[in-house]
């Protein structure tokens, strides 16, 4: 089983390939792994590991070296676990620069209940650690398009058939498959991008041995809860 997981407004969106295709929708990520169970290797879509006091997640600056001008802005630098925790935007931007020197953008505060959500999730056991893996997917349909820079924006109707084009080279009938999910599920709120980016995911997930195992790392390794510092793709 190969898993992609993308957060999205009321939960997360997660694509599964077995010897087919599906999507499910799930609230929380107890849930979902309550579901599809552990015999994966498992790509979400958000910061895992995080920076504190004596700990610096740099990953962030690392992996937009690795993408084309275009699409640097697509990686928001991860607020600390301290503004996570933080009850509001200018409270998250204090901790952080206290932290980390920087403030954090009004899109990494966005995210940060998933994150929190997610950085609860690994720490609340310690098996958890390595039962899922950072993974980003603009840089995953890069690679699925052959190191071949994307040239529509996800949002746009392009940027859709785009991305619809590049995975139906890995699975058969991408275009039905989202259209007819998302009709299905539009009252939840999930986006055609959202269901996309997790089968992205899923697909590099699928991929990801025979393309060589790769994973983009740092110095230190883990954060201070032990969470790996690590971006599979």
């Amino acid at each position: 089983m190969f898993v992609g997981i993308d957060g999205y407004i009321n939960g997360w969106c997660c694509c599964i390939i077995q010897e087919n295709i599906r999507i499910e929708l799930h609230e929380n990520l107890n849930n979902l792994f309550e579901t599809i169970g552990t015999n994966n290797l498992t790509l979400i879509d958000i910061p895992l590991g995080l920076s504190s006091k004596n700990f610096e997640r740099s990953i962030d600056f690392k992996l937009r070296t690795y993408l084309p001008k275009n699409k640097k802005s697509s990686v928001f630098t991860a607020p600390c676990r301290e503004a996570v925790l933080s009850s509001d935007y200018s409270s998250a931007k204090e901790a952080n620069k206290i932290i980390t020197k920087r403030s954090i953008s009004i899109q990494s505060w966005n995210i940060s209940k998933k994150i929190k959500e997610a950085d609860e999730f690994l720490s609340s056991n310690i098996e958890n650690k390595f039962l899922i893996h950072e993974s980003h997917p603009e840089f995953c349909f890069i690679n699925l398009n052959n190191n071949k820079p994307l040239l529509f924006n996800k949002k746009t109707k392009d940027g859709f058939e785009e991305r619809v084009s590049i995975l139906s080279n890995y699975e058969k009938q991408i275009s039905f498959i989202v259209e007819d999910f998302f009709k299905k599920n539009k009252k939840e709120m999930v986006k055609k991008d959202d269901i996309l980016d997790s089968i992205a995911l899923a697909i590099t997930s699928k991929k990801w041995q025979k393309n060589g195992s790769r994973i983009i790392t740092q110095s230190p390794e883990n954060d201070e809860l032990g969470i790996p510092f690590e971006i599979y793709y």
